[in-house]
């Protein structure tokens, strides 16, 4: 099989670095897009928010827990999703077994 031999003269002879300028262009643009884009994400978002507003999810508590140390109230649901829980977890560490 022929064996390909990566060498810089081979750039300079087929005039690879213009290509490779270009290709170093392209990338360094790209990632400062997305640098610029992240730092003005924080400023963006609240503009969406009046637009978007937070989706209420059907697990979000409605009340504010406070920080006592009394345990607040289940409901049977809530339990039934904890008992699923435990018993996939279990389920999952037999099968590492």
């Amino acid at each position: 099989m022929n064996d390909i031999n990566f060498d810089f003269q081979q750039i300079a002879e087929g005039q690879g670095w213009e290509t490779a300028f270009a290709g170093m262009t392209i990338v360094f643009v790209a990632l400062t897009v997305v640098s610029v884009f992240i730092a003005l994400l924080p400023r963006f978002l609240p503009t969406l928010n009046r637009f978007l507003p937070p989706v209420v999810h059907h697990t979000h508590s409605t009340s504010v827990q406070s920080h006592s140390n009394k345990p607040t109230p289940t409901s049977s649901e809530d339990s039934v999703n904890e008992i699923a829980a435990a018993v996939g977890y279990i389920l999952h560490i037999r099968q590492k077994k």
